[in-house]
């Protein structure tokens, strides 16, 4: 018996679309969850991490801190980037704090660490 190609139909808008190998996706995207850490109060406000994880991988880290005084906003303006370069080559908590930012470097980790324990990483 000879074989024929299979066409699968599946409903795109109002219409049905042949899906053919051209069109088919290759690959799914992993899916990604968000997970916020606690906020932790330092002696110049609070900081708190938000992670984005994807095979139980860091991808993305977004951190608030406290910018209401210039020079917190100035300090934290150049740690909380060092931190986040930092987790997201260690893809963990095991990280070395900032000089001149000690407080806020270990809220950072300790925000970060409550978020990664909720995401498994």
């Amino acid at each position: 018996m000879p074989s024929r190609p299979i066409t699968i139909a599946v409903l795109a808008g109002s219409a049905l679309a042949p899906i053919t190998a051209a069109t088919a996706p290759i690959a799914i995207a992993a899916s990604t969850s968000t997970y916020r850490g606690p906020s932790e109060t330092m002696r110049w406000g609070n900081v708190s991490v938000t992670i984005t994880v994807a095979n139980h991988k860091v991808v993305s880290l977004n951190t608030t801190y406290p910018t209401e005084r210039p020079r917190s906003a100035f300090i934290n303006s150049i740690a909380v980037p060092q931190l986040r370069r930092e987790v997201l080559a260690a893809q963990s908590a095991s990280i070395n704090t900032v000089s001149g930012a000690t407080l806020t470097s270990r809220a950072f980790i300790s925000s970060l660490t409550a978020a990664l324990k909720a995401g498994h990483v």
